[in-house]
């Protein structure tokens, strides 16, 4: 089966390719090489590789950055997914798209479903939001995969940053009001292939197991790299961030489970063994 990739160096990307390599025909593309919003670069893509499926990672991510960038934020996470979702039903190609918790408002107490109502509390989350919906009135074999608290190999995710600071500083000064599921960018990578294997479509929530605030991550990151470093809760006011995030973003994993028979490993089994394997 050949897969066609968009946004594949990025943190995500990277960490799933290798994988998916081995599951099928990829050719991979990143955001300087494709623009997706362009109709045309797209066609040209679509005759030259010929897929059976594509996989979109590109997206604009910096969630404060879309704050001041809403034009920007707004066609890439928006009108670039409707462009692909057309070209896709022309050529009758599956399409997987990349989605994020951010899409939420937070209020919940308890797991979200593929069934909630979305209510997105910042540009990245709306334009996110609209991305998803240009996908579905567009393409009907069509796959949307929510993820969240990503970390992988790109020396920008949390990880990498707040050993930085911890090293550089001492200590470290962590959000506790946020709660979620970290979740290790490797471990998309049998989920999309058996989505696309078995031909799924619809919305899926995927993450690692389990939940967590940043402040409870940040001292498992230390406790496992054995760190001495002090860490210091703050609230989200404190930290002053441009963009709201969700205080609470954790996943109801039933339907990928019901679907696939994944079951998504704990959250700290995973920075276990990320942490354990790092360069």
């Amino acid at each position: 089966m050949k897969v066609l990739i968009t946004g594949g160096k990025g943190l995500l990307g990277t960490s799933i390719v290798p994988v998916l390599r081995a599951h099928f025909d990829c050719a991979v593309y990143d955001i300087d090489e494709w623009d997706i919003t362009s109709e045309d670069a797209g066609k040209k893509m679509f005759d030259l590789h010929r897929p059976d499926v594509l996989v979109n990672l590109a997206a604009m991510t910096d969630v404060d950055g879309c704050e001041d960038k809403t034009a920007l934020a707004e066609k890439s996470n928006g009108e670039g997914p409707a462009v692909l979702a057309g070209l896709c039903t022309a050529s009758q190609v599956k399409l997987v798209h990349i989605s994020t918790d951010y899409v939420f408002d937070g209020e919940k107490n308890s797991p979200y479903t593929e069934d909630d109502e979305p209510h997105p509390q910042s540009v990245y989350g709306r334009t996110k939001l609209a991305g998803e919906r240009k996908i579905l009135e567009r393409n009907i074999n069509s796959a949307i995969i929510r993820t969240e608290w990503l970390y992988g190999r790109s020396g920008t995710s949390f990880v990498d940053k707040i050993v930085a600071i911890a090293k550089a500083q001492g200590h470290a000064r962590v959000v506790n009001d946020q709660r979620g599921s970290p979740t290790y960018a490797r471990d998309l990578a049998l989920p999309v292939a058996k989505i696309i294997e078995k031909g799924l479509t619809g919305i899926y929530h995927v993450s690692n197991s389990g939940s967590c605030t940043w402040y409870d991550f940040a001292k498992a990151i230390f406790s496992i790299l054995r760190m001495n470093v002090e860490v210091v809760p703050i609230s989200s006011a404190d930290l002053g961030s441009k963009a709201k995030r969700p205080s609470y973003s954790v996943f109801d994993l039933s339907k990928l489970r019901r679907d696939t028979g994944i079951e998504m490993r704990n959250w700290m089994d995973a920075l276990d063994d990320y942490l354990a394997n790092a360069p």
